[in-house]
């Protein structure tokens, strides 16, 4: 049952790289022996990425020694696996960021950065404090 699967993979990388279409395979529903998959996972070998997500259970999602194709495993809260695929795509879409996370995204980032620039330094509270009447003396005693 390899080598067919091997061979379909072979056509969908072929598709993602004249059109973009990205493609994706079981391997929960492939009919692969547990030595077929030893045997896949040595084929395909380990790339660079290895990526971990926590949701409901954790995700890994690790590129495999060619480029453009994932190894995506699914466990669920007790660490058993509960599904296998491999992805054809450039990037997984488990690790793109969805577009109607963007806005709420830019808004949290501009606060940040309102939040740094609009920070008292130490010399400025000190002065604020003098100003309402609390000599840096009396801030001193207070500390001690």
């Amino acid at each position: 049952m390899l080598l067919p699967l091997l061979n379909e993979i072979v056509g969908k990388f072929r598709t993602l790289i004249s059109s973009g279409q990205n493609g994706i395979f079981d391997l929960n529903r492939s009919h692969l022996t547990s030595a077929d998959v030893n045997d896949l996972k040595n084929i395909l070998g380990r790339g660079e990425v290895d990526a971990n997500l926590n949701t409901l259970g954790k995700t890994n999602i690790r590129e495999t020694a060619v480029p453009g194709i994932w190894w995506i495993t699914h466990y669920n809260e007790q660490g058993s696996v509960i599904n296998e695929c491999i992805e054809i795509t450039t990037c997984p879409d488990l690790l793109k960021t969805f577009p109607d996370e963007l806005d709420p995204a830019l808004a949290g980032l501009q606060r940040k950065i309102y939040q740094y620039t609009h920070r008292s330094t130490p010399d400025q509270v000190t002065r604020r404090l003098y100003e309402l009447g609390f000599g840096v003396d009396s801030v001193q005693n207070k500390n001690t």
